[in-house]
Formats: structure tokens, sequence, C-alpha cells
């Protein structure tokens, strides 16, 4: 069928005034026809800290009336029942925007595309303690609430547009990716998707507790203390005070604090309701979604995280072999100091190489596969990829396989990063939309009379590798992701 686009659909009340930070309230429905031609602003966010993903977003095209999903549909009929792809955009929880993907390929292969946006950074991640008192207890991990009130929508409402809400599957990369690990162990979204598609994040590593501060981290209680202080100037602001300042304030506040856009690792918590435990714990025990799951990282992702192009100011200072150590001692302080002959240090060529590697296996590569391993409690199968394709980028191919390079071969839209796709790359990409829309609709990436997939397990560890070839391999970094996830194991507090 023709292409229909509906933009901008509300799937809660906008979090403004009294709502701002609280749980996604129901939306009031409307009278009439609604605009569906545009799509809503975006959520708040702070300036992009790496050029190479900045997409220049002003802050008049944001608002806090933001919660809202975009569907991309060639359904003729509400009977169509077509599969339905649910996409949670990558940006660390603090960037990013559902409307920036575009579904006209994908839905070439008869699939559904929705787009969501949700709460960002200091707007979507922050507990305090009126909070508590207002929600059972608990509070933070906001924007996580805000996925899950949009896959309660599809629930409620895809059919209308030809989907099949018994068959949903939920896909993201980077953040993206975190949040559908989230959202497969949270017992508030069980039973709203039935496939998992992670690419490149997971949430697996030891978590940030709500009101316990741990060796790793202080509680998420006291990471809201120090964001009041950043964004009121005191720390035992009142709730109501801090529903009073305006949103363009807290985020140039947040902008001009150094420390917040570096840890996105404490705005994801063990908050009580979202998360009772830590994601690790919950798969531990096979309670998360028993649905299949296609999960995955980039051979080279860490190439744009250069920490010399992000603080050239230091960039003098910096000795990549100083860094590689202190990047080890921080992520892994209880790790086996074997991982040091993985990633040499003999010279500053090799060191600088090594940081690449290292970042790039214990942020990616290791959790990806911790998460096919978690997979042996339930009976639903894990299928795991490394994609190893060298975009051409402003001519040069330098980059190799960088973080979030494959997503513009899913959506089949090249304007991200202004990539040259040649024939091969066109190829790659039909192929990918085959592989990620024959996941989406059988449970299986396998693409029949091409080639079969096979399943992942710690035994057989076998994967794909995919690029311009598509093979069967084994064993991806089996010692050095080993060595990193035992290392994350031994510095887990089950918090209870």
């Amino acid at each position: 069928g023709s292409l229909k686009t509906f933009s901008g659909i509300p799937y809660a009340a906008p979090p403004v005034g009294n709502l701002r930070w609280a749980p996604p309230e129901t939306v009031e429905s409307w009278a009439g026809i609604r605009d569906a031609t545009v799509n809503s602003k975006v959520c708040y966010q702070p300036k992009q800290t790496t050029e190479f993903y900045d997409d220049g977003l002003e802050i008049s095209s944001m608002s806090e009336d933001c919660l809202t999903l975009n569907v991309w549909t060639r359904a003729n009929t509400t009977e169509d029942k077509l599969p339905v792809m649910v996409w949670i955009h990558g940006g660390a929880l603090v960037w990013g925007s559902g409307s920036e993907y575009k579904g006209e390929e994908l839905t070439k292969r008869d699939v559904i595309l929705v787009t969501v946006n949700y709460r960002l950074g200091p707007l979507g991640y922050f507990a305090h303690s009126e909070l508590n008192d207002e929600n059972n207890g608990s509070s933070g991990n906001q924007g996580y609430r805000d996925q899950i009130a949009a896959l309660g929508w599809v629930q409620d409402n895809i059919n209308e547009f030809g989907g099949d809400p018994n068959n949903v599957t939920i896909f993201g990369e980077s953040a993206g990716s975190w949040s559908v690990n989230v959202l497969q162990a949270s017992p508030l979204s069980q039973g709203l998707f039935h496939k998992v598609i992670g690419q490149s994040g997971a949430r697996l590593l030891p978590l940030t507790h709500l009101s316990v501060a741990s060796d790793y981290s202080d509680s998420a209680l006291e990471h809201g203390l120090n964001l009041t202080k950043i964004i009121s100037d005191k720390k035992n602001t009142s709730l109501d005070d801090l529903r009073d300042i305006p949103a363009e304030e807290i985020i140039n506040r947040v902008e001009q604090d150094p420390t917040y856009s570096t840890t996105f690792d404490t705005l994801t918590i063990i908050d009580g309701e979202v998360l009772p435990e830590a994601v690790s714990a919950i798969f531990l025990k096979g309670n998360q979604a028993n649905t299949p799951v296609l999960i995955g990282s980039t051979a080279d992702e860490a190439t744009t995280f250069d920490p010399k192009i992000m603080a050239p100011e230091f960039a003098e200072f910096l000795k990549y072999s100083d860094l590689l150590k202190s990047s080890i001692n921080q992520i892994l302080p209880n790790v086996d100091k074997k991982i040091f002959e993985y990633y040499p240090t003999d010279t500053e060529e090799m060191s600088k190489e090594s940081w690449v590697n290292f970042y790039t296996d214990a942020m990616f590569t290791a959790p990806m596969q911790d998460w096919g391993n978690l997979m042996s409690t339930v009976d639903s199968q894990a299928y795991l990829y490394i994609w190893d394709h060298h975009p051409k980028v402003n001519g040069s191919r330098k980059l190799k396989a960088f973080h979030a390079a494959e997503v513009p071969y899913i959506f089949g839209s090249v304007d991200n990063f202004d990539i040259d796709f040649n024939e091969e790359d066109v190829t790659l990409s039909n192929n990918m939309i085959d592989i990620w829309t024959n996941f989406a609709k059988t449970g299986n990436p396998s693409l029949p009379g091409v080639f079969t997939w096979p399943p992942f397990n710690s035994t057989s560890q076998k994967y794909v590798s995919i690029g311009v070839v598509i093979k069967e391999k084994q064993n991806l970094r089996s010692e050095k992701v080993s060595l990193i996830n035992e290392g994350y194991n031994r510095s887990r507090i089950d918090f209870k």
C-alpha cells in the first residue's frame, strides 16, 4: 500500500507543571480531527558533547510537551495485522528524538514502524525524596516509564493503523539498546512486546541504587541532590521550587556543568518499580521477558569517542597509555590484571589503538555477549552479530565500523554522518533491512535460501559477522570478553 505517516501523536499527558518528573499520566482525548502531519517538538536536551554526533538542534525546537510518537505504515486496512517495530532512539538517555528516524524503507517489508520520544537527561532521570513521597517511595527512571507508556499505547491503538499488537518488536541502538535491555527486564513492561533487538548497549553493569550507596556509585537520591544544586544553586530546594524553574534554564545550567555530561551510567537506577533489582540479577533468575533477542555491536565502536578530540583543552597532557590504565581501573576496578596483556601500551600509537579497543570491548562487545549468555535462563533464542563494515565518511574509511554506523543501513537512509553510499552499501543496507524485519516477523534473523543464523550460547559461541559478506563465525574476542565480564561480576552488589 502507499506510505502513510502520522506524526506527533501524544501517548501520555504533557509532563509539565506538577507533572514534571512524575510518572507519565494518561493523555486526555481530543474532540474532532488532530493534525498528524508535523512532528512534535523534541524533548529538552543539552548540546551534544561530541561534534560528530551533534544534530544542531536549537533550543526553540524543544519542549517539555514532547511525549509523542510517530507511526509509519503501508497497511491498507485495519485487518492487515502487520508486525510492528518500535524504535527507541539512542543518545546516552540525554539526547536525540524519534523524529530523526524515517520509515520509508522498513515499511516496504510489510512492517509498521513506530518511533518514540521520551524524557531525557535532567528531566527524564531524576530521583528526589519528595518525588518518592508522591509515588510509593520510588523516583528516577522517568524516561523508561515513558517508553513503557508508549508500548501501552501501541497495544491499545496500533490495530487502527493495520498493526498486530501481538507481534511487537522493540529495537534500539546505544541508549536505545540500554532501554530495550531494561524493558526486557522490567516487570512493568511484561507482555507489551514479543521480540527484542539490541544494537550496541546493555545495562548489565553494576547499577546505581535509589537510596543505597555502593563502592562504585552514590545513591540516586544523592545524585539527585547534586543535580538539584546544579539547577537551583541549593542542595535542599523543594520540589515545588524545582518545578517552577523554566526547563530552558535547567538545560543551560546542565550544559555549564562538565560532570553532568559524563555520568550516563548513573541515570539507570534500581528504583524498586521499573527495576526492582539489577538488570543482571533479573536475567540470572530468568525473570526477564522470555522473548527472542537479536543483539550485537560494531567492530570499532569507540573510534568516534577519542578523548583527545572530546577534550581538546587537555589533549597535550593526555597520554593514551595513562588514559587506558585509568579507564581500565575506573570501569573494571576488580578485573584480573591479565587484561593488560590484551591492550598493549608499548608505544603511544599502540596505546591509542588499545584505548579504542578496550573501550569498545568493555562498553559494547562484552555486555552484548553477557546479554546472550544470560538468555540461557529462558528458552527463547539469542542471536549475536558483530557489524564490521567500514563506511566512507568525508572521503575516508579511517573511523572503521564506528558507533552507530549501522543505523543508516537499517533505516536505508543515508542522511546520518554523510556516508558515501555506493552499490556495496546499498546491497548491505537491503540485506540488513531483510534481516531486521525478518526477525520482527518470525523471531529468527535467518534469510531463507540465503543463510541460516545459528543461535548464540556460551558453549558454541556462534555469531554472525555482518559486512559486505555476511558469514557465520565463532568466539568473538572471547578471552578478552570473559575477563571483562568476570570483572563486572566481581564489582556487583546485589541490592534487594
